[in-house]
């Protein structure tokens, strides 16, 4: 407590070097009467319950005793100054860590009030004038004393609640925070549930255009077989067969589209995944050369997975789109495909700018996703991951900025199949 603050409190009190000087002169008398007074105060603070279980410790009680005893006689001393005050704020602190509660702690003021009124009195008998200045000191002092008791007791208090409110504060901040995230999430959501809906949409659409156009290319292809019969030069029957062969492949990406769109059970079956891999390139070609990506293959022969042939493809149509979109100013795409050990292992690379580390954990998780929005669900990778766990494999990514990114595939090879055996 800063020197002006005491000056302040002594002047409130109108506690001055008159009335200290009156207290000095009870020492003699106090000095006889300590024993006497600290016993009356033990006594008293058995007779109640809370009181009593803190005297029950015997270091407790000696230590207490002690500084009453201290306390008694200090009363007397001829000077308040910062280390007085700093001596009686300490004796409240150590009261507030041992739970003794401030009624108490007052209560014993009441107390000693009580013992040494009949020592002012007695001291100054002879004079009334002088023994009610010395008791009125002695209120003085006394309330002095229960005022920086209290004010003990209240900085603790307000650093509890300094505490408290720091911690609500947090609380309130991290709460705030997740609202806000949860708000993001659902905003996500529902952009991501619209999307789907339309997608939905999209395919239906789809089936039906797949229905109309369809239609007429068999058409086509019939006549072009018919006249293919008839052509009367190798060239008119080679252009004429280029015809069926366009007409089969505009069939084989409509069937796909319906395959992708259209949900069904699984069927499983020895599968060439090479085969699947070059037919999802096949059908992306047209995306590689807009987006000027060079794709590299190295597809080995390996022995026959088993699995859903339309599944496998949808992993490989996945892959390959996530690398188109990490390369919209163009790249190289390395897809290979090898057998090892037990294994058939199928590897997409792009030479896109990598994903970031603290990104990587999270990119199998539903909706989550990198890309602006409008521009992906985050479900690509989910479905991925789901349908290569369905088949026994693992899917797993190496990622490094600037460096691009890998998917690596995994499918088991059936127990009756030897490495190095294709599939038909």
């Amino acid at each position: 407590m800063k020197k002006r603050s005491i000056e302040q409190q002594l002047a409130f009190l109108d506690l001055g070097k008159d009335d200290l000087a009156l207290l000095a002169e009870l020492r003699p008398m106090l000095e006889a009467a300590q024993e006497r007074f600290v016993g009356a105060f033990y006594r008293h603070l058995l007779s109640f319950e809370p009181t009593r279980r803190l005297l029950a410790d015997p270091g407790v009680k000696d230590r207490l005793l002690d500084k009453q005893r201290s306390y008694l006689l200090s009363l007397t001393d001829p000077v308040i100054d910062e280390r007085y005050v700093e001596e009686r704020l300490q004796i409240g602190r150590v009261h507030e860590r041992l739970g003794l509660e401030p009624r108490w702690y007052l209560g014993s003021y009441a107390l000693y009030f009580s013992l040494l009124l009949p020592l002012a009195c007695e001291r100054h008998a002879s004079d009334p004038d002088r023994a009610e200045r010395t008791v009125d000191a002695l209120v003085k002092r006394l309330l002095l004393d229960a005022n920086l008791a209290i004010d003990a007791y209240i900085e603790a208090r307000e650093r509890e609640l300094a505490y408290l409110n720091q911690e609500l504060a947090s609380e309130g901040r991290a709460l705030a925070r997740q609202m806000e995230e949860r708000s993001d999430e659902l905003r996500q959501t529902r952009r991501r549930a619209r999307a789907a809906e339309e997608l939905a949409s999209v395919g239906t659409l789809a089936a039906g255009l797949a229905h109309e156009i369809g239609t007429p290319m068999g058409v086509i292809r019939g006549h072009a077989e018919m006249l293919e019969a008839s052509a009367g030069d190798e060239k008119s029957r080679w252009r004429l067969r280029t015809i069926t062969d366009q007409i089969d492949r505009i069939s084989g990406i409509i069937q796909g589209l319906l395959n992708l769109s259209r949900p069904r059970a699984p069927v499983y079956a020895p599968v060439c995944l090479p085969d699947v891999v070059e037919a999802s390139l096949a059908f992306l070609g047209e995306q590689f050369r807009r987006r000027n990506i060079v794709v590299k293959r190295d597809l080995q022969p390996t022995p026959a997975v088993v699995g859903d042939a339309e599944k496998l493809q949808q992993v490989c149509l996945n892959l390959m789109l996530n690398a188109v979109d990490a390369m919209p100013e163009g790249g190289s795409l390395r897809v290979s495909v090898s057998a090892e050990d037990s294994w058939v292992d199928l590897r997409v690379a792009d030479s896109g700018p990598g994903i970031p580390e603290d990104e990587l954990p999270r990119i199998f998780e539903a909706f989550y996703t990198t890309k602006e929005p409008g521009k992906g669900s985050g479900l690509g990778l989910v479905v991925a991951i789901g349908i290569v766990r369905d088949h026994g494999g693992q899917l797993e990514v190496e990622s490094e900025l600037g460096s691009g990114t890998e998917f690596r595939v995994t499918l088991p090879i059936p127990p009756d199949q030897t490495a190095g055996e294709g599939s038909e």
